[in-house]
């Protein structure tokens, strides 16, 4: 149970106060409304993200491993009151040699929960676990050259990275917390981390954890814990985590967490119109994990509580492209200069300050004036240069998509943490304009380091003519780390590397580029990704979606979303399906170490959730293509 959680609990049972965890301080450091939406419970759009429950289960297993390193540690045990939970911690703390896990820390209405706490004497390594990654050698070099390691600048003073002043902030948040439970007390900051500097030395590290998981009362399956499950020897060899002193970063920062805590909790039970929430409207609302449908309930939609009438237009401003860049006429931020106008739909938006900073009409602000423009005329725009795009490709034409996965402890020995496995591709291949595709597939199925094969079979089937078309340019950044990856495993494949350097330096052209200069449609908003972009022409082409049923014979209607209509399949009882990247990362991670890896049935299953999706990415983009010939005749 999370320590917010924990806290709720207590509260709504016991009628206590409630409480500031540390992961209701990095959530108001954001943005202080948040804090009050998470304490009145309304909806939070993270809590079925399938992406951030991947990275949970990776820092559930970087955890393990750290504590697996302290075999005499213990659990003071949970129990749903934090304060009576703080007490058994403080009684283990009063020994001299003691290793704590999960120990609760309560100071007034603020509390938190300690990774690990050893304690010798009159001194407590705190230590906070943290699966960001982190490059050990870079930070002993910098240590060794004078200055402050790889959490800092590189120039006096010193600064903390922005990227790691968070995680700095959740350890300070914890030593004045310890520091004001135990006066007196040596108080030794520590970040545990991912270290990208080492490799693994045996295979199949995922396997030798065990993730625990609980099903809650709406139904959901969150992640419980994770317990290391390998043997003593296994342990000695994982070297793959780097524990970090990070005194001199905490000491600059505690007077200010200190006084922004303070804050925090005096707002704890007070109205909205307390917070600063209002001074802090914006840009970066636009991802607000607390915004909902504006039909929402209330009490439910924190963002409609936030913005108030400002939150109905349809459209509305934050919907346009890249609005965090967009300026309005006096050169302040777009979204803040609107606000203070009391208007919010994208189509008063004043197109004059939607100009580069030299005061030109660059590609962004290109697209954002286009936006505005048709969706106010609710007309398709088709570029000048679309069918000049079209016609100058060269047949055969391939369509392609890859999926791959990085997790914090790699999969395969040599392999660093975060490494790159490339575990399936998927092509459409099409000779000429109306053409029916051919498909052609490759996934992963042995316990190998995969990306020589991914790269051999890819190579088989494109050959060395034709256009290879993409969306985005995620496949040529995977190639490209693949020919450093060969390089890295002594794999000698000069051959190999040099085709694989002329698809993306001669052959590759990125659909997602002409969607954003050459193309809108005002169903697509402000967004390009291959799914919206499908979902918009799908609901106004019938000439589509009657292509679609052809080459796959599956009829779906103009209101279904053609990637919901892949059908589940039954696993070890549980109907799966895989319908976006991170499922697919999820669904490979089953196939292949999962509990039931060995069940043949269930490996196949898998493998046809991995295939259909796939296989769907590339169709779209055909599909799409298809399209725009069509539009631009």
């Amino acid at each position: 149970m999370s320590e917010h959680t924990a806290a709720t609990a207590s509260s709504s049972e016991k009628g206590s106060s409630r409480m500031l965890s540390k992961s209701d301080f990095k959530l108001a450091r954001t943005c202080d409304a948040k804090l009050f939406f998470r304490e009145n419970r309304f909806r939070d759009n993270r809590a079925g993200d399938p992406y951030l429950a991947l990275l949970a289960e990776g820092g559930y297993m970087v955890e393990a491993l750290a504590k697996a390193k302290y075999p005499d540690g213990v659990r003071p045990g949970y129990d749903p009151d934090p304060r009576a939970a703080c007490a058994r911690a403080i009684e283990y703390l009063q020994g001299d040699d003691v290793v704590l896990f999960e120990a609760t820390l309560v100071v007034g209405r603020k509390q938190a929960r300690a990774d690990i706490l050893e304690k010798k004497g009159n001194v407590i390594r705190l230590l906070e676990v943290k699966s960001k990654s982190f490059d050990g050698a870079k930070h002993a070099s910098s240590l060794a050259s004078g200055k402050a390691g790889a959490l800092c600048g590189v120039k006096a003073p010193f600064a903390i990275l922005k990227d790691w002043v968070e995680k700095v902030e959740d350890v300070t948040f914890q030593v004045l917390l310890l520091e004001k439970l135990l006066p007196g007390v040596v108080v030794q900051p520590y970040l545990v981390l991912v270290d990208t500097s080492k490799s693994a030395s045996i295979d199949n590290i995922p396997g030798l954890f065990a993730i625990e998981r609980r099903t809650a009362a709406d139904g959901t399956t969150r992640i419980d814990t994770a317990t290391y499950i390998g043997t003593p020897s296994q342990l000695a060899e994982l070297d793959l985590i780097t524990e970090v002193d990070i005194s001199a970063q905490v000491a600059r920062l505690r007077d200010d967490v200190g006084a922004v805590a303070a804050r925090f909790e005096s707002l704890l039970d007070a109205p909205l119109p307390s917070y600063a929430a209002q001074g802090q409207r914006g840009a970066k609302c636009a991802r607000c994990e607390f915004r909902g449908e504006a039909t929402a309930a209330a009490g439910t939609n924190g963002f409609a509580e936030c913005w108030g009438p400002l939150a109905v237009p349809t459209p509305h401003m934050l919907e346009l492209y890249s609005v965090g860049t967009a300026k309005a006429p006096d050169a302040t931020p777009l979204a803040t200069w609107m606000i203070g106008q009391g208007k919010a739909s994208l189509l008063e938006i004043p197109e004059e300050g939607l100009v580069n900073a030299d005061g030109k009409i660059g590609p962004t602000p290109q697209r954002q004036r286009r936006q505005i423009e048709y969706t106010r005329r609710n007309e398709v725009f088709v570029g000048p240069q679309l069918r000049a795009n079209i016609e100058a490709l060269r047949a055969p034409l391939h369509f392609i998509d890859f999926e791959t996965s990085r997790l914090a402890l790699p999969y395969h020995q040599k392999m660093r943490p975060y490494g790159l496995v490339t575990f399936q591709w998927s092509c459409h291949s099409v000779d000429g304009p109306g053409a029916v595709p051919r498909h052609s597939e490759w996934l992963n199925n042995s316990d190998l380091w995969p990306n020589q094969l991914f790269a051999e079979a890819l190579r088989a089937t494109l050959g060395d003519e034709g256009t290879v078309l993409t969306w985005s340019h995620f496949e040529e950044t995977t190639l490209k780390q693949i020919v450093d990856d060969l390089s890295r495993f002594g794999r000698d494949e000069p051959e190999l590397a040099e085709w694989i350097r002329d698809v993306f330096e001669r052959r590759r052209v990125d659909l997602h580029e002409w969607a954003r200069s050459e193309y809108y449609h005002p169903g697509m908003r402000g967004r390009t990704s291959i799914k919206v972009v499908l979902d918009a022409l799908w609901k106004s082409d019938e000439a589509m979606r009657q292509q679609f049923e052809s080459w796959t014979g599956r009829h779906v209607d103009a209101a279904q979303d053609p990637y919901a209509s892949l059908p589940p399949i039954e696993i070890n009882g549980i109907a799966q399906e895989v319908h976006e990247g991170t499922g697919a990362m999820r669904a490979y991670q089953e196939m292949m170490y999962g509990f039931k890896k060995e069940d043949l049935r269930a490996r196949d299953n898998w493998a046809t959730l991995l295939k259909q999706y796939c296989a769907l990415d590339t169709l779209s983009m055909v599909l799409i293509l298809e399209h725009w010939r069509r539009a631009t005749v």
